[in-house]
């Protein structure tokens, strides 16, 4: 049996021709060169801004929580004090926040007050002129507020870092004289001290009167050698505002700390 081919009647089919497609194509790496791994390196950093963000946003959950509950008017004034309690004793809770919360008259006095204490050195830090100029020249602010929101300069001095003096001499003027302890203690503790504030500061912590308690733990203070006792000092005579501040006692009056809790009284203290 013959095959196909040996027939003489089999169609013969033309060739085909050889079509030319062009030049091979390139990967878009070999085509764009440095722009392409530029753009590759770009969206890498996008997407890992993003995550960046994103966990932040998760790990401060709790912050954000409690930011809501202190604002919140319809939670109980017990609810909005233990945020606000939390949130001055978080340190992720940047500096500028407690500033802010604690010159809110919509909150509770008691919660202002509490925020204000969690403020420290670090307040005046980035702009020492600018904090002590808006302590001294505020108006319409009671005297704990303005107490407590000078008190960051005093542990600021104390750590040696600079205080705008200009500000804490008209502090040192002014009315309340547990306000001008304290400013003359941050004279006093600054850089190039301040003989006349020592002075005052010494005068007080020996002579019998409401401040002396407070003026002793001021000189502690001033003549500690380190920094760990410096603070401690002062951390004691801040715990005395709360009672010895005619302000800041009715404050304190209702509410009491246990353990990590601000809590109301079951009696009134005093």
């Amino acid at each position: 049996m013959s095959s196909h081919v040996d027939r003489p009647d089999t169609p013969s089919f033309p060739s085909l021709p050889i079509i030319n497609s062009g030049p091979e194509r390139r990967p878009d790496s070999a085509r764009f060169g440095a722009l392409f791994y530029l753009g590759v390196a770009g969206l890498v950093l996008v997407l890992a801004l993003v995550g960046w963000f994103a966990w932040g946003a998760w790990t401060l959950r709790a912050v954000w929580g409690r930011v809501y509950i202190l604002h919140d008017p319809g939670r109980s004034e017990a609810e909005r004090v233990q945020a606000a309690f939390d949130l001055s004793r978080d340190p992720r809770v940047a500096q500028q926040e407690l500033w802010a919360i604690s010159l809110r008259k919509s909150l509770p006095p008691i919660a202002r007050y509490v925020v204000a204490e969690g403020l420290t050195a670090e307040a005046v830090r980035p702009n020492p002129r600018g904090h002590g100029l808006a302590v001294a020249r505020s108006e319409g602010w009671p005297d704990w507020l303005r107490l407590l929101l000078a008190r960051p300069m005093a542990y600021a001095a104390a750590c040696g870092q600079p205080v705008d003096r200009e500000a804490l001499e008209e502090l040192a003027e002014r009315t309340d004289p547990i306000l001008v302890l304290w400013a003359r203690y941050t004279l006093a503790a600054s850089r190039g001290g301040a003989p006349s504030s020592e002075s005052i500061l010494r005068a007080t912590a020996v002579r019998d009167g409401p401040y002396r308690s407070l003026a002793t733990w001021l000189v502690a203070a001033l003549d500690a050698p380190r920094l760990a006792e410096r603070r401690a000092n002062l951390d004691t005579a801040s715990l005395w505002l709360r009672t010895g501040h005619p302000e800041a006692a009715p404050l304190w009056n209702r509410w009491e700390i246990r353990g990590d809790r601000l809590v109301l009284r079951t009696t009134p203290a005093g």
